[in-house]
């Protein structure tokens, strides 16, 4: 069964391949209600101009957190689109020398944390009667299995830890009999500022955000029909844990 959502949440859709899943689902589903979250206005102009209900919200902040989903009705897809790479305070780390605990803190908040905490507050919005999606977008390089070359240490890491997260509260929402799929996703190498300075010498594929939401969305909504606690490719397949 093809999930067909009336509510979407997606969480990190400012900009990037956020606003292109937000853009995406107002064109594919134009009788759904599409809501979506941003932290900072400067990074959220198109946005700000689109269709989507908008809400400015820090996801990390569980007070605000818990009072936007309070309010909520029923969700059909949610999608954590919030991820950092590289920003003004990390670089991937090539070596164990680059480590901090400060950094490390900052990417597993960032990349591991903020799925289970809106997991949390958004449990009681999907149905035991409908078919509905819980995803966040990981990262190959968050497999343990298809690491070959190291490297990266936070940001594999962090999303190492997400995938088990999605696992849990895979079991979790099944336990609580909600026909829900929970799903990791790994978008592909997409062009957007999280991977802009690490394009130079890519010999495979790498997608503008749109096509990449139109990949993204292709696959979710056929989750449903292969269960939950899924870590999928861009293309539908599944990938190592």
């Amino acid at each position: 069964m093809t999930l067909s959502p009336d509510r979407i949440l997606i969480i990190g859709g400012g900009h990037g391949l956020g606003f292109a899943l937000v853009e995406e689902c107002i064109r594919r589903f134009p009788q759904s209600e599409v809501l979506a979250t941003y932290r900072r206005e400067d990074f959220a102009l198109p946005l700000l101009n689109s269709k989507a209900t908008r809400f400015k919200i820090d996801p990390l902040n569980e007070t605000e957190v818990e009072a936007f989903c309070r309010d909520l009705g029923q969700i059909d897809l949610f999608i954590n689109a919030i991820g950092v790479l590289h920003d003004d305070k990390v670089q991937p780390e090539k070596s164990l020398k680059d480590i901090s605990i400060e950094k490390l803190t900052y990417e597993f908040q960032v990349n591991a944390f903020i799925t289970p905490l809106w997991a949390k507050y958004l449990k009681k919005k999907f149905s035991q009667s409908t078919i509905s999606v819980f995803a966040t977008l990981s990262a190959m390089v968050g497999s343990i299995g298809e690491n070959e070359i190291g490297g990266w240490y936070g940001y594999r890491a962090s999303k190492t830890a997400l995938n088990m997260f999605i696992k849990n509260i895979s079991i979790e929402f099944e336990r609580s009999r909600l026909k829900t799929s929970v799903v990791a996703i790994h978008p592909g190498t997409t062009h957007t500022e999280l991977s802009a300075p690490f394009l130079k010498g890519i010999k495979h594929k790498v997608w503008e955000p749109n096509p990449a939401a139109n990949n993204i969305l292709d696959v979710l909504l056929d989750c449903p029909e292969e269960g939950t606690g899924l870590f999928k490719n861009w293309d539908g397949r599944n990938i190592a844990w």
